[in-house]
């Protein structure tokens, strides 16, 4: 087995972000958002949001990164 396919035989797939505008963000965090918490850089780690909703969470060095990949992980759920 090659080095490439053992890695694609361990990775998750993880749908592509959607592009979303900032009106569609904030109208999907009202409707699908349980919450969201930020976490504080240290000295081994960067700060990032994570976005929780119906069970699942997605995360982003940003807001509207975790926004726009946690609308398509839930879009991919809802297929």
């Amino acid at each position: 087995m090659s080095s490439l396919a053992f890695r694609e035989s361990w990775t998750e797939p993880r749908p592509v972000p959607l592009e979303m505008t900032d009106t569609e963000i904030l109208d999907w965090l009202n409707e699908y958002c349980d919450g969201y918490v930020y976490t504080f850089p240290t000295e081994r780690k960067a700060s990032k949001f994570t976005v929780t909703f119906y069970n699942e969470s997605a995360s982003g060095k940003s807001l509207r990164e975790a926004v726009c990949l946690a609308a398509a992980i839930w879009k991919e759920m809802n297929e």
